[in-house]
């Protein structure tokens, strides 16, 4: 599918406008795509059914034609490889970024898109919808039920990020700043297939008012001043998983076949 036809499916699904001004049309684009759950069940079922990571790459047409037909979206590798697509399709000059977490090196990704010559950042996964310019990272912003704080190391080569809830500081990552090159985005994608996440169920979908997440069969629901957590039963994973993100229940059931779990 041609770039413009797939930024007008994607449009045309979210019932987003598209004669506004560039980046008034940025802003919503990056809006609706941060309501792409993130969840691996697409993954584990596509890797299945390919048998290797290279095949099992779910690409931007794949990604966006599932969450319409699904309610799914992807994990970080196939979500950034979308919405860069998306904003190249809306005309912007845009690169892949990798980050680091404690557990890993590239094992996040996110967005830079150039904004009157400047890089701005953009990270959907953690709400950084509103595209931030690198010359100015210190600073905490809103996001959600989260305070994120952005801090620059090493002359702006290296920006931390960390979450802030209820005065808690947590540190969750390290953004390399510097454009990946598409080889080393690839190579990181495929080394996310033998990550330990591949043997259970692990979605997150955060908004405004707070996250859900689950990771195997515990399911914790997280506002501005509360955290609600349950240990979901098997024979009501399918339907839980598919209520409280949204996603078709035959897929979930496919997925959590694969794994062995479920009613």
């Amino acid at each position: 599918m041609r770039p413009m036809d797939l930024l007008k499916s994607f449009t045309n699904h979210f019932g987003i406008q598209s004669n506004g001004p560039p980046l008034e049309l940025l802003g919503k684009v990056v809006s609706a795509f941060s309501r792409l759950p993130y969840e691996n069940i697409t993954k584990i079922i596509k890797h299945s059914e390919a048998g290797s990571p290279e095949k099992a790459r779910r690409y931007p047409e794949e990604v966006i034609k599932n969450h319409i037909d699904w309610g799914s979206g992807g994990t970080c590798f196939s979500l950034t490889s979308a919405l860069l697509y998306l904003v190249r399709a809306l005309g912007w000059k845009a690169e892949a970024i990798l980050a680091d977490r404690r557990y890993g090196q590239d094992t996040h990704c996110a967005l830079l898109v150039w904004i009157n010559d400047i890089p701005h950042l953009i990270d959907p996964g953690f709400l950084i919808v509103d595209p931030i310019p690198v010359t100015d990272m210190e600073k905490g912003m809103d996001a959600g039920f989260n305070r994120l704080i952005l801090e620059p190391e090493a002359r702006n080569a290296r920006i931390s990020l960390s979450t802030v809830r209820n005065g808690s500081k947590t540190y969750r990552l390290t953004y390399k700043m510097d454009p990946v090159d598409p080889g080393q985005f690839l190579k990181a994608w495929d080394a996310s297939f033998d990550w330990d996440m591949m043997h259970y169920p692990l979605l997150t979908r955060t908004g405004a008012s707070g996250q859900v997440y689950l990771r195997g069969s515990r399911l914790q629901v997280s506002s501005i001043d509360s955290v609600q957590a349950q240990d979901i039963e098997r024979d009501r994973l399918v339907s839980k998983i598919s209520e409280a993100f949204n996603l078709r229940p035959d897929i979930v059931a496919r997925a959590l076949s694969i794994l062995k779990l479920g009613g």
